[in-house]
């Protein structure tokens, strides 16, 4: 059985609503306290409205400008506070300086989706320590392979390479969907034993294309690349 299994969304893409219900369900959350970036309007694939429509606190932070108004205007409401910036591994804007400036501690979750750097900006947390990490993966990679794209890029990392930097951070894997890998703490991840957590059966295939060699040079692909 995999968390993924029970898939359904309100405001998230590919059933991360549910992957989260579920979590917090076997562990039960305590500070109630969720982060996002790119947080977008607030809803839209939205990995955290679910929570913090219904009781949790959230950091939302998106750089665009205009976003940032349908944010502000869409979370007015909920207790949320959201925060114009441009998320970066480095310097003024790194996850760990934008929560210290906000005074923020316990972390229950963190959702780290920007369509490039998410493995720099995972890598970048050093001071804060969230129960749960969902991260975004570039799922036309085969996912037992290890591949770090260079820093500043619009191409994402694999789901293997998001895989151990969370070990070495003190992560473990224990869902997936088509775009997000989900990660506990080493001392909540015994807690998720009756569910099947090994990258091999959570991979997706679905978005692989391949290419085919003839004796000629000639090459041909299982599909075209989306």
């Amino acid at each position: 059985m995999r968390l993924s299994d029970f898939g359904y969304d309100n405001h998230s893409q590919f059933g991360e609503d549910v992957i989260i219900e579920q979590i917090f369900a076997t562990i039960k959350p305590k500070s109630k306290v969720c982060v996002e970036f790119g947080a977008w309007d607030g809803y839209h694939f939205s990995n955290t409205a679910n929570l913090w429509t219904h009781d949790w606190q959230a950091i939302l932070i998106e750089a665009d400008r205009n976003k940032f108004k349908q944010l502000l205007q869409n979370t007015a409401a909920y207790d949320c506070r959201c925060v114009q910036a441009f998320v970066e591994p480095k310097g003024q804007n790194t996850i760990d300086s934008i929560l210290e400036r906000l005074h923020v501690t316990d972390l229950d979750l963190i959702s780290i989706d920007i369509d490039g750097d998410d493995y720099y900006i995972f890598d970048s947390i050093v001071r804060f320590r969230p129960r749960v990490v969902i991260c975004e993966y570039n799922p036309t990679i085969p996912a037992e392979v290890e591949l770090i794209p260079q820093l500043g890029n619009y191409f994402g990392c694999s789901a293997r390479a998001l895989v151990n930097l969370a070990e070495r951070k003190g992560y473990r894997l224990i869902a997936m969907t088509e775009s997000n890998c989900f990660f506990v703490t080493e001392e909540e991840y015994p807690i998720f034993s009756a569910y099947e957590t090994s990258l091999e059966a959570l991979k997706f295939t679905k978005h692989l294309t391949y290419l085919y060699s003839g004796y000629d040079g000639n090459f041909a692909a299982s599909r075209m690349p989306t």
